[in-house]
């Protein structure tokens, strides 16, 4: 089937649902939703948020506790020019509360007591009788998403974007990530963050079936269960799947997403050992996801984000620093009822974060920020975390800084490993043979027992507390 791609100001979910009807637009753990019958739900939705009061421009603050209600919320938020303000879960009720105050939500709601789409995970579910279905205009450059960031701490900022921004990043990935009709995506990111979203809109926009698995289960699971041709991971993912023994290529797996900052040679070696394209990224909430993405090159000082992706501008500093402007930066940051722009007069917006150039790859060095001075030294914890990751029984790291009365700040780096054990003396013999010797971490621990072991980025925030 020829995908036909929906232009900008219509609804993609309508446009699909005319163009692709009985096609599988949700596959769930029991059971998928056609397209027909997700256009239907999105409409169902939108007269439950309309009777409650929500008009165009009000702000709905929606707890993600399940994705496809958070999916099906967000849909209906594009066409009746709702704007969808996410949150997380785990946010304490005060910060929550904060948060509402901040972006002036109308309404707060979550999926308890909602129930627009019927019995969800049946095949037997069939939509309505067919009747002759209209495209619908929505508008592309309102604000369509306030997506909170920054939020470890205190009131998290809230980033504006509008359904264009989304759009023209969809459609830049796709440049050098391909997705069609027939495709599967694993939605495996969290829908409160712009990488849950992006991958929501990507499948709508390209025809694609985005796979919603509700109960936790082993990514290895998952993958034996259903064919997923896409997924987004991190560095510790990808481990754990090629610890399974999986055949990824043979259970179906095309291309691999690979963010976090961090990546191991190694394990990247394996895997396009089996034939699956692994792709390494750079992006930001502020830049509604994907900046650049490509195939990684590794190098003495770390691995490569990819080239600029098309509708992205990239360009540095004279210090290094990253800027980045393009169709998809975000309107701005909102509170109390204005946007206050990201970008200087001529349109470009400062990172924070540390790059160069590898040819048309870019490579992230670190954060501005994070960087450390040691004895008049300047040491960036990205690159010491990507050399520990070029050993085998290293599975992740981080890097942070304590406190020395003669150098003024020492590295100290927490690792999580194979086995679980960790040989500090002999992991400093060899980082010193990688990096230079006063970059070498003053102390290397393991991780606590405590973390968990996935998560979208390693919170570095968490450690530095932890070391303090």
């Amino acid at each position: 089937m020829k995908t036909i791609f929906p232009e900008l100001q219509y609804c993609p979910v309508r446009h699909r649902a005319i163009n692709q009807s009985t096609c599988t637009a949700i596959q769930l753990e029991e059971g998928s939703v056609t397209f027909r019958l997700l256009d239907e739900w999105v409409d169902d939705c939108c007269r439950v948020y309309r009777d409650k009061g929500m008009r165009p421009g009000n702000r709905l603050l929606f707890v993600t506790s399940k994705p496809l209600d958070t999916v099906i919320v967000a849909l209906a938020c594009l066409r009746s020019q709702w704007v969808f303000c996410p949150v997380n879960p785990a946010f304490p009720e005060e910060q929550k509360s904060a948060y509402r105050e901040r972006i002036g939500a109308t309404l707060v709601a979550d999926s308890a007591g909602v129930s627009f789409h019927g019995r969800l995970c049946r095949t037997e579910v069939r939509p309505r009788a067919e009747s002759g279905l209209q495209s619908l205009e929505i508008s592309p450059e309102a604000i369509y998403d306030l997506i909170a960031t920054s939020g470890t701490t205190g009131i998290p900022k809230a980033v504006a974007h509008s359904y264009k921004n989304h759009y023209f990043s969809a459609l830049g990935s796709m440049h050098t990530l391909p997705l069609t009709y027939g495709d599967t995506w694993l939605l495996s990111l969290p829908l409160f963050h712009v990488g849950g979203l992006a991958i929501v809109l990507r499948c709508l926009l390209a025809g694609a079936t985005m796979v919603l698995f509700e109960r936790k289960l082993p990514l290895d699971e998952m993958l034996a269960r259903k064919r997923l041709t896409h997924l987004s991971l991190v560095n510790t993912q990808l481990f754990r799947l090629i610890q399974s023994g999986l055949s990824l290529y043979d259970v179906g797996v095309r291309y691999i997403l690979l963010g976090g900052g961090v990546v191991s040679p190694r394990l990247v070696e394996e895997v396009e050992a089996q034939g699956v394209t692994v792709l390494t990224t750079y992006g930001m909430t502020e830049m509604a996801s994907q900046i650049c993405t490509g195939e990684p090159l590794f190098t003495d000082s770390g691995v490569t984000s990819g080239a600029v992706l098309p509708w992205r501008e990239v360009r540095l500093s004279q210090e290094g620093e990253v800027q980045v402007r393009g169709e998809t930066l975000a309107k701005g940051y909102f509170q109390n009822g204005q946007v206050t722009p990201l970008s200087d007069a001529r349109g470009w917006f400062y990172t924070g974060d540390k790059g160069r150039w590898f040819g048309e790859q870019l490579q992230i060095c670190g954060r501005m920020d994070n960087m450390l001075i040691s004895g008049g030294e300047n040491i960036h914890p990205e690159e010491i975390e990507q050399a520990l990751l070029t050993f085998p029984e290293i599975v992740q790291a981080v890097v942070v800084s304590m406190t020395d009365p003669e150098y003024g700040k020492r590295p100290v780096a927490y690792v999580q490993t194979v086995d679980g054990t960790l040989n500090e003396s002999f992991t400093k013999e060899r980082l010193a043979g990688k990096i230079a010797k006063f970059k070498v971490p003053v102390h290397i621990r393991l991780f606590p027992e405590q973390i968990a072991e996935s998560g979208i980025k390693i919170n570095r925030r968490f450690f530095q507390a932890l070391l303090e």
